[in-house]
């Protein structure tokens, strides 16, 4: 099994990839799991030169198509063909059951805080990019569907890229509490200075160095006199090994 992610132009600090990789290889279910990378170590390229296996699964670390998926990891793989039995999965932001984790962790907050969920709004922070819509499209219906799971709490999707921008949350909404989900996989600079900047926080605040598997969510902070809760990325949530087991099954 190998997990291929984008990765950081300055990586540090615990990756969820690399966590999912090791928890994945501790269950004993696959001959060997690793994780490739476009911006930091372990390269992809250099990880696919040392593959074995006759048979290998790769699973996108990434929230949705794009050109990432459809043309960068398939130009990579190239090198196996004909020599390995390659299956490449659906990217992992595009599992039907990331609706449902990213719903928990808002009705988690709204119970744990003791929110009105009728003075409560949801933004579903996403990548975007203008040259490619799939990404805005899946991030819709994402937010579409955390909408429905959260007895209707109002849930709009917001981008780091392209409009609505996340820096537009304060005329989208008046309530007073607003809880951000990302739609991030490993979070990066993109979870760690694009989306609190973008919000209006400080980024430079330790509280958002403790997003990791031990802490999910940071809050309350304050912007524009209203309430904000954020939550660390996607892979460190748990119960993302069992959705890459599901795509790799």
């Amino acid at each position: 099994l190998l997990l291929v992610a984008h990765g950081s132009s300055r990586p540090g600090g615990d990756n969820p990839v690399a966590m999912q990789a090791r928890h994945l290889k501790s269950l004993g279910l696959f001959g060997d799991v690793s994780c490739g990378f476009l911006k930091q170590a372990p390269f992809l390229s250099d990880v696919l030169n040392q593959i074995h296996t006759d048979k290998l699964t790769v699973v996108p670390m990434l929230s949705g198509h794009g050109y990432i998926t459809d043309t960068l990891i398939p130009e990579a793989l190239a090198v196996l063909e004909g020599t390995h039995n390659v299956r490449l999965c659906q990217p992992l932001g595009s599992h039907s059951g990331i609706a449902d984790i990213m719903a928990e962790r808002a009705n988690s907050i709204i119970t744990s805080q003791s929110l009105d969920p009728a003075d409560v709004s949801i933004l579903v922070a996403a990548h975007g990019n203008t040259g490619n819509p799939e990404n805005a499209v899946q991030a819709r219906s994402l937010a579409g569907r955390i909408q429905a799971m959260t007895n209707g709490a109002p849930t709009d999707a917001v981008f780091i890229e392209e409009k609505p921008f996340i820096s537009n949350w304060p005329t989208m909404t008046t309530a007073n509490n607003l809880i951000v989900l990302p739609y991030l996989i490993g979070g990066g600079l993109h979870g760690a200075e694009d989306v609190p900047e973008m919000l209006g926080l400080d980024a430079t605040d330790p509280a958002f160095d403790a997003l990791s598997r031990n802490t999910p969510f940071i809050g309350p902070l304050s912007a524009h006199n209203r309430s904000i809760w954020c939550c660390r990325a996607l892979g460190f949530e748990p119960t993302i090994g069992d959705i890459i087991l599901d795509l790799a099954g």
